[in-house]
């Protein structure tokens, strides 16, 4: 079944995320930084914090996706400044791009987010692409 292209512009509320110490030095932890008091967040926090109450997902689910179907295939990030301990961030995402290839039984779906301090300095941007497989596709 391929994606309504009618998502296309599609965005969840915009939601906070707190870079409490905690998370932060949980965060760095799991990705092997040790030693030193945490106090700015590695860069790929961003991550974390774009997908924080399972947002992609939720994305997809509202597509009516089925998450049997897909596999993240890209991600870039454009680092804008640094997130700090303390920081309460502010997450927008939205569909950008819906397309296809091979005659739809691939289809592509963008989702771009940014990130900013509660007092509106951007700290970041993000692209997500991920691709849903549509076996059912005849292709032209």
């Amino acid at each position: 079944m391929a994606i309504d292209r009618g998502f296309l512009g599609y965005a969840l509320p915009p939601f906070t995320v707190a870079a409490s110490l905690e998370r932060v030095t949980r965060f760095a932890r799991a990705i092997g930084m040790t030693g030193e008091p945490v106090t700015v967040a590695p860069p790929t926090f961003m991550k974390a914090v774009e997908g924080e109450g399972n947002s992609s997902r939720r994305m997809l689910q509202a597509m009516g996706v089925e998450l049997s179907r897909v596999l993240h295939v890209e991600q870039q990030f454009d680092y804008l400044a640094p997130i700090r301990v303390g920081d309460i961030l502010l997450v927008d995402r939205a569909v950008t791009d819906i397309y296809d290839k091979r005659g739809g039984t691939m289809e592509f779906i963008v989702i771009e987010s940014s990130i900013s301090r509660d007092d509106g300095t951007p700290v970041g941007r993000s692209r997500q692409v991920i691709l849903v497989r549509n076996p059912t596709a005849v292709p032209a």
